[in-house]
């Protein structure tokens, strides 16, 4: 069964304020941890029973119009399933809001608790796999995804709290920058908690804010960046079967990607620098990429 979140904090609009078209909300069940306010809802859809995520605009770093446009030519063109159909969208006291189909499936948080390493691995090599996948949809009817700050070097006037562990980083991220081709359909946000499972397969893709023409390096990146309450991720191994799983259908820049997995941990530090368990566990992760105990092809 999914996991079940209570409410956490005041909801930036209450969703049965909303002047929907097709659905009616019957109740509030789920409250997903997100910046946006996420929910999930019981209702009707042209009064068919069914279960409603609904996301209100909390962040103005939030793009539903993205979302939903890719979201319908993702299933337009038959480009990539396991996506949700979108029921509705609009805009009301000056907040944006969608309503999405909602899939069932669990997350590699919670079902990797209770598997092996072996087990642990065949769920890794497949999680990879799909991001490969999903970059080889075609890119001509996308735009350039959205780009956050996270995907530039760190600066000392962003993160005044830099040290000299991390500027050692910065220094090489400095010195050897890639040249960045924004040439690969990417998803902008695979990780763990996007990603729906169920009996060992991958049922749901979920967030595609971040989607369009983008980076296809930091997209592998993104997926494979420990967070802070991660219990996967936190070594060399499982990035490794990560992107072999990756390369059965996939490649990669060796050097693009270790560039941009310093990149990606040295903001990661550098936002978490009062979690000393944490930022740890990223000062080893660091050191294994830089000396290239990453690479696999």
């Amino acid at each position: 069964m999914e996991k079940r979140y209570k409410q956490w904090r005041e909801l930036i609009l209450d969703p049965f304020t909303i002047k929907w078209k097709k659905i009616q909300l019957k109740e509030i069940i789920n409250y997903f941890p997100a910046g946006n306010d996420v929910l999930e809802c019981t209702g009707y859809m042209d009064n068919t029973p069914c279960n409603i995520i609904i996301k209100l605009e909390k962040s103005k770093m939030a793009d539903f119009k993205t979302e939903e446009k890719n979201l319908k030519l993702l299933n337009k063109n038959n480009y990539l399933n396991l996506i949700p159909k979108v029921y509705e969208s609009g805009i009301t006291q000056n907040r944006k809001y969608l309503a999405l189909e909602k899939i069932e499936g669990n997350r590699l948080s919670d079902i990797l608790k209770k598997k092996s390493p072996n087990i642990k691995s065949l769920y890794l090599r497949k999680y990879g796999k799909m991001l490969a996948k999903i970059h080889q949809i075609p890119t001509d009817k996308f735009n350039i995804a959205k780009q956050r700050i996270i995907n530039e070097i760190p600066k000392r006037e962003d993160y005044p709290q830099i040290d000299n562990d991390i500027q050692q980083y910065i220094t090489y991220l400095q010195r050897n920058k890639p040249i960045i081709e924004m040439n690969t359909f990417i998803h902008g946000d695979f990780h763990y908690a996007n990603i729906l499972w169920k009996k060992q397969e991958i049922v749901g893709i979920l967030d595609f804010e971040y989607s369009g023409k983008g980076f296809k390096e930091q997209d592998i990146a993104w997926a494979c960046i420990l967070r802070p309450t991660q219990e996967f991720m936190n070594n060399i191994e499982d990035i490794k079967n990560f992107l072999i799983g990756y390369l059965e259908i996939g490649n990669f820049d060796d050097q693009k990607l270790k560039w941009c997995l310093i990149n990606a941990y040295c903001h990661f530090y550098l936002i978490n620098i009062n979690n000393e368990k944490y930022i740890n566990r990223i000062r080893l992760l660091l050191e294994s990429i830089k000396n290239d105990k990453v690479r696999i092809n």
